[in-house]
């Protein structure tokens, strides 16, 4: 039978009236069809509701009989697979025609009723003669039911609308085999996932509200699978040998679903669901595995780890890593936890970097950044001339590409948060930045609400690598594959600048699919997020099955710089990608000569893996 969740439609049993797991009756929301029904149900009490029904099968043969007219010498008939149709009629002197069935076993049922000349209604009732479902449609239209029903004993009813009405009828029946997928891990429909892909068509909806697979690996394996296809919301899981979940993908509406993870050989369970009890949807389930290539030190869950700003600048320069320092303590836990006070112990502070903040703008009036503020010196502030023929009208502070103007102050905050943490001044107050030294850069190119568009970052991407940014911050994304991002990425590259990128919130099992960061498969480094104990957070986009570039860094409850002179905690990858920039920022000021490539293998040959044996993923959860 179905599981039941939330009150959704199960299998009803007719000679127990029992609803299994539940004690009320709960509407049918959608099939297949969009025609509106009426439905009551009559076990402990009466309820009606509206419900849609999908159409049946049509009708095959048909034949004459003398339906009964009571629950007592109703029509005894035989429901299979072929659909059957009865004819007869209903009218005054004959108001009601019933037919009697059995089903052995759990069945999709469909019944309908046509060939109408006047009103008439068709309902199915139980045992006991009490009403489950029924269909009453205005005047001639088409009647149908399509239920799932356990074994017992039924009844068919016919009835004309009014005593008024008289009409012949072709009444059809058939019953189906429960859907392939099962409804339950106990009857999950086998399936081998290989290396060329394999699909799956099926549907979910009220009535089959969980679709299980079950497969096994006999080895290690990256496990792909996609769902495709949909009409309505749709989720996609992947469970354990117990059916414990361990990855979902629940995009919004009928966005595509996907999961990449690497497995360990064992045995898994693939559901797909509904997202809600009013959904439903035909889908298309894509499967396929392949083989592991292991890349040393890379995890699927957080890449190459966490960044150690005291092993990479030292060995930017060639050296050992430096020796530990006392821990700041308190708000400046996260450049403690990427050990930046070691390398500021050394004398190296970020100086003669710039690093650029696309984003929401910065305030660079704030007290504990305005002393590192990049300005255009060949731009003379405010005369409205084009000084250094950059393009750009008093770009002293840098450009606001969303609205294409100078104006980069930030009133969000999101953008002065992360400029804090790249180089917030070391004052005596607030925070101290990763780059305590290094200048930033203001580039907006995203609203007062945080959004933005892909032209305006590309555009921002090379007016700072054109404006003499060395490193630029992303903490930024979105979800499609942009040709006017790739292009700026791939110029910045070309020219040498450091591009750091946020992995994403969506708490997802790649960072694939999420952009910029995913481009770090060529240029640039993902960057996701940890806490104060290194764990991975809940929400950050893991690293995933295709190798990337990816480390992680600080990224929940980050205290930093905000608008007006305040300060305060914000959790997400936005905030983890700063710290990154920083430890960026450092190594360049240390070694100025070092490739694009050069400070991406330091990054991640020095940085350390929370997950030191899961390049291929053991079962844990990671949702």
């Amino acid at each position: 039978m179905l599981d039941l969740e939330n009150g959704f439609h199960c299998l009803f049993d007719s000679n127990t009236g029992d609803l299994s797991d539940i004690s009320y009756y709960s509407s049918l929301n959608y099939l297949n069809s969009q025609e509106q029904l009426s439905l009551e149900s009559e076990f402990d009490s009466k309820y009606v509701a509206e419900r849609e029904i999908a159409f049946a099968s049509q009708s095959s043969s048909p034949g004459d009989l003398e339906p009964g007219n009571s629950l007592n010498d109703a029509q005894e008939i035989t429901i299979g697979e072929n659909p059957q149709t009865y004819r007869d009629w209903v009218g005054a002197n004959d108001s009601k025609d019933y037919y009697r069935f059995a089903l052995d076993e759990a069945k999709n049922l469909n019944l309908s009723l046509t060939g109408l000349s006047d009103n008439a209604n068709l309902a199915l009732l139980d045992h006991s003669g009490s009403q489950l479902f029924r269909s009453s449609k205005y005047g001639t239209s088409d009647e149908s039911l399509e239920v799932q029903l356990l074994a017992g004993d039924y009844y068919i009813k016919v009835n004309p609308n009014h005593s008024s009405n008289h009409t012949s009828y072709d009444l059809t029946v058939n019953a189906t085999a429960l859907n392939d997928p099962g409804n339950s891990l106990n009857n999950a429909q086998e399936i081998t996932i290989g290396e060329n892909p394999q699909t799956y068509s099926d549907w979910v909806g009220a009535t089959d509200f969980k679709d299980y697979y079950r497969f096994a690996l006999g080895e290690a394996k990256n496990v792909s699978l996609s769902l495709t296809g949909l009409s309505d919301d749709a989720n996609l899981e992947l469970l354990d040998h117990s059916g414990n979940q361990l990855f979902r993908s629940s995009n919004y509406g009928t966005s595509d679903e996907s999961l990449e993870v690497q497995l360990l050989a064992g045995d898994y369970y693939i559901k797909v669901n509904p997202n809600h009890s009013s959904n439903h949807t035909e889908y298309d389930l894509t499967v396929n595995a392949s083989t592991i290539s292991v890349v040393p030190g890379y995890s699927t869950v957080d890449g190459f780890g966490l960044v150690n700003a005291a092993s990479a600048v030292a060995q930017a320069i060639g050296n050992n890593p430096f020796a530990d320092v006392a821990n700041l303590g308190g708000n400046d836990w996260g450049a403690d936890l990427v050990k930046a006070p070691e390398v500021w112990s050394q004398g190296y502070t970020g100086q003669g970097v710039v690093v650029a903040v696309l984003d929401t703008g910065v305030d660079y009036n704030h007290s504990d950044l305005s002393g590192n503020i990049f300005t255009n010196e060949a731009e003379i502030a405010g005369d409205g001339i084009d000084n250094d023929n950059n393009g750009y009208i008093d770009d002293f502070y840098g450009w606001n590409f969303h609205s294409n103007n100078n104006n980069t102050l930030d009133v969000q905050g999101h953008g002065t948060h992360v400029a804090g943490t790249i180089a917030a001044l070391n004052n005596g107050f607030g925070i101290t930045g990763i780059a305590h030294n290094a200048k930033i850069m203001p580039v907006k190119v995203l609203s007062d609400s945080g959004s933005g568009s892909y032209e305006s970052i590309a555009n921002g991407i090379r007016y700072a690598v054109d404006n003499g940014a060395q490193v630029i911050n992303l903490s930024l994304g979105g979800n499609t594959d942009n040709s006017l991002l790739r292009s700026a990425l791939e110029y910045a590259a070309n020219k040498g600048v450091i591009l750091v990128m946020a992995s994403g919130n969506d708490g997802d099992s790649t960072t694939m699919g999420h952009y910029p960061a995913a481009y770090a498969t060529d240029w640039g480094i993902a960057v996701g997020a940890v806490d104060r104990n290194s764990q991975i957070a809940s929400f950050t986009n893991r690293s995933g099955i295709s190798p990337l570039t990816y480390v992680t860094a600080p990224g929940v409850s980050v205290y930093s710089t905000l608008p007006n002179n305040k300060f305060d905690f914000k959790s997400g990858t936005s905030m983890a990608t700063p710290h990154v920039a920083g430890v960026v920022a450092l190594m360049l000021s240390v070694n100025p000569d070092l490739s694009d490539s050069e400070v991406y293998d330091i990054l991640t040959a020095t940085a350390k893996s929370n997950f030191p044996d899961s390049n291929v993923l053991t079962g844990q959860s990671l949702a």
